[in-house]
């Protein structure tokens, strides 16, 4: 797997979008430059309090931004329970992905496990569905 280098693309569609937990706590607002909103094909799942992205049809509402400062992604890769020297036994993975918008290619991290039992974020959009979760 290749390093993310700064000017990177990268895709989120959870708790690193902005307004969530995660773009604040990881200082993302300095290390990623926003490019706009994304489309990323596949589902996200309800995992109990975050969103897992697995292949399927369907679209997932992120955001895409530049990698200003690429120190902040091995923080983030121990945020999102990824090894790259155990690939195997993370929770997600790395990956680039090809966006259906817009036409371009990014890093993001993806599910590696079963879905089975967690219901789907339905429309795609994980802020809007967690404001509208039960707490």
């Amino acid at each position: 797997m290749s390093a993310v280098k700064a000017g990177d693309a990268f895709a989120v569609y959870g708790l690193l979008r902005k307004g969530a937990s995660g773009f604040a706590e990881f200082g993302l607002e300095a290390a990623f430059r926003p490019l706009g909103p994304c489309r990323i094909p596949g589902v996200i799942h309800d995992l109990g309090g975050y969103p897992g992205l697995v292949a399927g049809e369907g679209a997932v509402i992120g955001e895409l931004f530049e990698v200003a400062d690429p120190s902040v992604i091995p923080r983030l890769d121990a945020f999102e329970d990824y090894d790259p020297q155990a690939p195997d036994r993370s929770r997600y993975l790395r990956q680039r992905v090809r966006l259906l918008s817009p036409d371009a290619e990014a890093w993001g991290y993806v599910w590696n496990l079963p879905v089975t039992g967690y219901p789907r974020v339905e429309g795609g959009d994980w802020l809007e569905w967690a404001a509208q979760r039960p707490r």
